[in-house]
This record gives C-alpha cells, sequence and structure tokens, in this order.
C-alpha cells in the first residue's frame, strides 16, 4: 500500500512540474534595445534571426512577464512613401574571396542570409565581360542574373559596376561567374552588396522590457486578438531598436496566463481519478483483512 501511494505522488508531482506549453523552448533569446518609452518600435531582423529562425515563423516578442506581445513583420512592399522604402534598404561591404577556373573569374560573395539585389564591383580596371550571377543556400544554386560588365567610357574608369536582380529569396551567398576570355582577370578594391531589410515591429507600452525568442521548430506564426496594423510603418511613430547578442543557450519562458486554465482543466481531473483510485485500493485491502 505504501509502494502505491508512493508511485502515484511520483506521478502527481511529474504532472504538475511538466508544462502544457509546447511553443515555450526557444533556442535563441536576444534582448531588445530601446528607449522604454510609449509608443512602436521596431527591430530590424538581421542574419543571425535569417539562419536560426524556422522562416520567421517561430519568431515571439515577450514582456518581463514572460507574455507574448503582439507584432507584425513589415518589408519595403508595405512602406507607401520614399522614406519609408528607404529605411528597408542597406547597402554594406561584403566579403568575397576570388577564384580562377580557366579563362573565368569565380567571385563568391557572402550574402548572410539577407535579401540582397544589387551588386556593385568596385574597380580601378577599364572592363568589359560577360557574366552569370547565381544565389547558393544550403541546399541549391538557382540563377538570378547574367549581362554584360563594362565601365567604358575610360574617364571614368572607377565608376561602381551595378548587377540589379529580382525575386529572389534570402540567399547564403552569391557566385559571381566573370567570363574574361582573352582579357586579364579584373582586379577588385571592394564589393558592395545592397538588402532589403525585414522589420519586426510591435507597440512598447513603456512599462516592461521586451525579448525577441525564436529557435523553436514546431512553432506556427502567432495570430493575436489584437494585431499590430502594417499601416503604421508609413507614420512618423516609430522608433528604430537594436536587438542585443543573441543567447544561444535554450531557455525555457513561463507560459503565458490563457495557459493556466488548460493546465488546471487537465490536472483536476486526474487528481480526482487519483484520489478514486486511492481509496478504491483501501477498500480491497479493507475486505481482504
Amino acid at each position: 500500500m505504501h509502494r502505491l501511494i508512493t508511485i502515484l505522488n511520483i506521478f502527481l508531482l511529474l504532472l504538475l512540474a511538466t508544462p502544457l506549453y509546447a511553443g515555450s523552448s526557444f533556442q535563441y533569446i536576444r534582448q531588445i534595445q530601446s528607449d522604454n518609452l510609449i509608443g512602436y518600435k521596431s527591430v530590424v531582423l538581421d542574419k543571425d534571426v535569417y539562419a536560426h529562425s524556422n522562416q520567421l515563423a517561430d519568431l515571439r516578442v515577450l514582456n518581463d512577464q514572460d507574455e507574448e506581445v503582439p507584432y507584425v513583420i513589415a518589408s519595403v512592399q508595405d512602406a507607401s512613401t520614399e522614406t519609408a522604402k528607404a529605411s528597408f534598404i542597406l547597402l554594406e561591404e561584403a566579403q568575397y574571396v576570388s577564384t580562377q577556373e580557366g579563362t573565368d573569374t569565380i567571385i563568391t560573395i557572402q550574402a548572410n542570409h539577407l535579401n540582397a539585389f544589387r551588386l556593385e564591383l568596385i574597380t580601378n580596371d577599364t572592363i568589359e565581360r560577360t557574366y552569370g550571377l547565381f544565389g547558393v543556400t544550403d541546399q541549391s544554386t538557382h540563377y538570378l542574373s547574367e549581362g554584360e560588365l563594362s565601365n567604358l567610357p575610360p574617364s571614368d574608369s572607377s565608376m561602381k559596376k551595378a548587377i540589379d536582380w529580382t525575386n529572389t529569396p534570402p540567399v547564403d551567398k552569391l557566385r559571381l561567374i566573370v567570363h574574361n576570355r582573352d582579357a586579364k582577370p579584373i582586379i577588385l578594391n571592394s564589393i558592395n552588396v545592397k538588402y532589403y531589410l525585414t522589420k519586426l515591429v510591435y507597440k512598447d507600452l513603456g512599462n516592461s522590457e521586451y525579448r525577441l525568442a525564436y529557435g523553436n521548430d514546431t512553432l506556427r506564426s502567432a495570430i493575436y486578438d489584437v494585431p499590430v496594423n502594417k499601416a503604421i510603418i508609413n507614420k512618423e511613430v516609430i522608433t528604430q531598436s537594436t536587438l542585443g547578442a543573441e543567447i544561444s543557450a535554450p531557455t525555457i519562458a513561463t507560459p503565458p496566463k490563457t495557459f493556466s486554465n488548460h493546465k488546471l482543466l487537465f490536472i483536476i481531473p486526474s487528481l480526482v481519478v487519483i484520489f478514486l483510485l486511492i481509496l478504491g485500493v483501501r477498500r480491497k485491502i479493507k475486505k481482504t483483512d
């Protein structure tokens, strides 16, 4: 009898300790660094978010009570003014590696999982070449663009050579194949890449600290009763915030309050069953005695 009661007690403790909120485990947490004032805030989703998130479906904004905060994902397509559109574009110098294969120059450029759309070659050489450009991910390589590279007339031999393309998802790398034919390989000074940024917009109530959590393959895009309207990105009311360092240790967030009722609905019937089971065993023992 005592052994049975001990087993039932252990089961009860496990039941109470087991979280029923399956989506509460995230592999990555980042502090949102803002001015802590009331208003709409936005953060740029960088290469680390793209690399470690489940296609942005598992993003969650949590306050200091570990409650979910409604947010919206905004892109350049949601901007209607030139100022708003410019805020979604980033130009930066990219790292690259150049190799030779026969008469072709193969240039591999780091795109860092971002949505690149323009490539600028900086060179002092006078060039006239043909090229092919490809996007590279872990799974595949796909075509982006092809055409001619030329910086003639030679009066401005340091002009930027730009390659544009459209309709591409975020890529890990860009592979530029320059066909030199009988000409010498191009000597590059640098390469610039332009990206379309993606932003996460949420409302700061001014009474909490906020974190961005992601890295959970079981979660899908959240649907909120009070969503954030995408139209607000065209108003002058959004403050740009930044993301802190990525913490990769698994973190268990406290379930939102809405899940506590579901847990009680599961625990109470289990307690009743356990209690009735104990009474039944005791009656059986008394009859045997």
